[in-house]
């Protein structure tokens, strides 16, 4: 479950609201409140009184060392090529 929570901020960009990771984890708001709490506490990302979560530095480290960023970008790279076909189709 952590290693999904901090997933999900990668792919928001760093960031990402209570509501928006809870939605994505199809889990309650208070048991994503309480994963991202507890990955705040071990530094992994800083959370506001706003529920909004930001990755740190330490919480991308750890998303590197164990290859989630490596694959994030891969699926990234795929979906930007899907992108450039469909609107070279879209051209004709």
């Amino acid at each position: 479950m952590n290693d999904e929570a901090l997933e999900i901020l990668w792919r928001g960009g760093g960031k990402a609201h209570v509501h928006r990771v809870a939605g994505l984890m199809k889990i309650s708001a208070d048991y994503a409140r309480t994963i991202l709490y507890s990955l705040g506490r071990q530094d992994y990302l800083d959370i506001g009184p706003d529920d909004m979560a930001v990755l740190t530095n330490k919480g991308k480290e750890t998303l590197d060392r164990r290859g989630i960023l490596r694959k994030a970008e891969e699926e990234k790279s795929r979906t930007e090529e899907r992108k450039q076909k469909i609107s070279l189709w879209n051209i004709f």
